[in-house]
């Protein structure tokens, strides 16, 4: 691992796929390129020979959470510029034109008379895609909703003032004496359903690492929220990826990058094993005697979950190796010459930010 940080552009939710790449797009003083064309029209291609030729400027590099091996998005800090993909699942289109945001077309280096002869293939794909899509949605939901009773059940278990007196204690270890003023918020995914299961991406090696052990979910969420409204009372910029997995507003992760601080959550679903520098675990902030009492009940809803896990990957395996049967047409069609240029241009386009 580098000292790049690695997220997912978004992540399918009990709502369909969720993003909130379109508050980076507005970043003050940065400047976007969107990428807009079919599949296989070399938009990962791209931004990976972007990251390749800046690789010793600061970046923050978004996976696709359907093809884990796919580039949808690159900041490059040091530029301010950002390039992503803005092609659906994630639309996004310019705000301000030619000034913060511009698109790039690469469609036009696409033959449509190549094309053509496979129109009723392409169609077909197409609709079997949103089709296993949307199948991969509902077992997210279901899966959301079992998690949310588990949550709620937690919720009214926990000690609060046990854990509240645990923060004060921990804020005062870790974060610098003194107040400032105006803190900022961004969101980024750092976890999200994939084919190969629920994936979190590594923590940049440069960063405490603290654990946070809680197969409930709402000790971990009330500790990140408390953790993240003092940051931002100190004046930090605090980066939070909430956790799709649930129904509501939930946080999962959160990085202070100016004190190179990581807190991850590590459950019975997202099966991480991080040698971290602290472990915390969030057993003895509930009251055992009630959450024993409701045992049964979590154990029912955390069996059915991990199936249901299961059966969203499997959707989105499918999904994905139907796209990239897409693929292979709109490739065929390309003129990489043409495209070649296009992606040089644009490195030119930013090398004279330097």
């Amino acid at each position: 691992m580098s000292n790049k940080q690695l997220y997912f552009l978004g992540s399918i939710s009990p709502v369909g796929y969720q993003t909130k790449f379109s508050h980076l797009i507005n970043k003050i003083n940065y400047y976007t390129y969107i990428l807009k064309g079919g599949p296989g029209t070399g938009k990962s291609t791209l931004m990976k020979k972007v990251v390749a030729e800046f690789d010793d400027k600061n970046q923050e590099l978004f996976y696709c959470s359907t093809d884990t091996s796919s580039l949808d998005a690159v900041i490059i800090n040091d530029l301010k510029t950002i390039i992503v993909d803005g092609t659906s699942p994630h639309v996004f289109d310019p705000i301000y034109p030619a000034v913060s945001q511009e698109i790039i077309n690469l469609g036009e280096f696409w033959d449509n008379n190549k094309l053509l002869p496979h129109k009723e293939a392409i169609i077909y794909c197409t609709d079997e895609n949103k089709k296993c899509h949307s199948q991969a949605k509902r077992y997210v939901r279901a899966f959301a909703s079992l998690n949310s009773n588990i949550y709620s059940i937690a919720y009214s278990c926990i000690l609060t003032d046990k854990l509240d007196g645990f923060i004060n204690r921990l804020v005062h270890k870790l974060f610098p004496k003194g107040e400032k003023k105006h803190g900022e918020i961004e969101f980024r995914q750092i976890s999200a359903f994939t084919s190969k299961g629920y994936i979190t991406h590594p923590i940049a090696d440069d960063y405490r690492i603290y654990t946070l052990n809680d197969d409930f979910f709402a000790g971990s969420d009330y500790f990140l929220k408390s953790i993240s409204d003092i940051a931002l009372k100190r004046g930090f910029k605090i980066i939070i990826s909430e956790c799709l997995a649930l129904s509501s507003n939930t946080y999962e992760h959160m990085l202070i990058p100016e004190l190179k601080l990581a807190f991850i959550s590590c459950n019975f679903f997202n099966k991480l094993k991080i040698d971290g520098e602290k472990a915390i675990n969030f057993n003895r902030f509930y009251d055992k005697e009630t959450l024993s009492s409701k045992k049964q009940k979590i154990s029912f809803d955390k069996k059915a979950c991990l199936e249901l896990a299961l059966e969203a990957s499997s959707a989105i395996t499918t999904a994905n190796d139907i796209h990239r049967k897409l693929e292979e047409y709109y490739v065929k069609s390309i003129d990489f010459d043409s495209l070649n240029i296009a992606t040089q241009k644009l490195i030119n386009n930013i090398k004279r930010k330097i």
